[in-house]
């Protein structure tokens, strides 16, 4: 059975060949009821776009990876899904076809599930680190093989593309407000170390309690729900805690529940603070006190780098690091 082409969905719809084309590449340069026509013959007559033979006739395919770290398989959180849906919206903007993968920072090349291979074989043009590790293997080569990225969080290398919020900042302001409320004796519950801005928001954090003269403790490696929960139950009958600032607001419902099976209240026995600002905790009971980021801000910039980098190659005195203020939003967990 002979396979539909372009010329057939084009002589179907009474239009050229370009316009088909256009169609296919979501160009604005045609009417909607035009694109209608030009779906539904595409539909009905099961043509299927070659994507890897328009990459070459191209010299691109205008393919994104981004990748989010395994994190021993629990690599998507809610944050995660908020900058996935800011970018896949961008990359459609950009007429940019976006793929997810999971991704291991310390082993990709002996991995073939790793998204990674589809830049190693050239079926994709650039790459989004939604995280990265001190001295990622992915940034080296991407670095040494001219492949168009960049990373969401900050690098030690000014070199490196990267777009993020001020991760010491984060940490610091958010231990100066809860000692400015009066606080004291508080538990940091964050991620893992292996992460920059893990070790920069513990760093702001230390810096400013140790300003303040104030009590505080450390947890690292809290970084799921469940962890956060049982982490917080052996906190609170260990230790003197009367606030928790944690890492991430998805985690904090695990210190919540915490707190309430042990008969306290939040803010008045136990005070809460997050960081993110996902929708979610504005519907906590009590809502949750955040350091807030601009996600679509964020998105949008990894976005028009990577692809400004694909389209226009590399250009000598382009801004390459984008760092991004946050700031507390008082809710009533505080």
């Amino acid at each position: 059975m002979r396979k539909t082409t372009i010329v057939d969905i084009a002589e179907s719809c009474g239009v050229s060949m370009k316009t088909v084309s256009r169609v296919i590449n979501n160009s604005p340069m045609v009417s909607e009821e035009t694109r209608e026509k030009v779906y539904l013959a595409i539909k009905e007559q099961g043509y299927q776009i070659n994507i890897l033979a328009k990459g070459l006739k191209e010299n691109r395919t205008n393919i994104i990876v981004v990748f989010a770290d395994r994190h021993k398989e629990e690599h998507l959180s809610t944050w995660h899904s908020l900058m996935l849906k800011y970018l896949f919206s961008y990359a459609k903007e950009c007429s940019m076809k976006m793929i997810l993968s999971p991704s291991n920072s310390e082993r990709f090349e002996k991995d073939e599930t790793d998204g990674f291979y589809l830049i190693a074989s050239g079926i994709a043009d650039g790459a989004i680190l939604l995280e990265n590790t001190l001295n990622d293997p992915r940034v080296e080569y991407f670095e040494k093989h001219h492949v168009p990225f960049v990373v969401f969080g900050e690098s030690e290398d000014p070199e490196i593309p990267s777009v993020s919020l001020d991760n010491f900042d984060i940490g610091y302001q958010g231990a100066v407000y809860l000692t400015e409320k009066g606080y004291d004796r508080i538990a940091l519950f964050i991620g893992e170390e292996r992460f920059r801005s893990t070790q920069l928001r513990i760093l702001g954090f230390e810096t400013a309690m140790k300003e303040k003269q104030a009590k505080y403790y450390i947890f690292t490696g809290v970084d799921t729900v469940e962890k956060a929960y049982q982490k917080a139950v052996q906190v609170l009958k260990e230790c003197d805690i009367r606030v928790f600032f944690v890492s991430g607001d998805e985690r904090a419902v695990g210190v919540y529940r915490g707190i309430y099976e042990h008969g306290y209240r939040i803010p008045e026995d136990i005070a809460v603070l997050g960081i993110d600002n996902i929708p979610l905790g504005e519907f906590l009971s009590p809502p949750i006190s955040t350091v807030e980021q601009d996600f679509k801000t964020l998105a949008r910039c990894c976005m028009d780098f990577v692809v400004g980098e694909i389209t226009e190659g590399r250009k000598e005195g382009r801004q390459k690091v984008f760092k991004f203020p946050s700031r507390i939003m008082e809710r009533k967990s505080t």
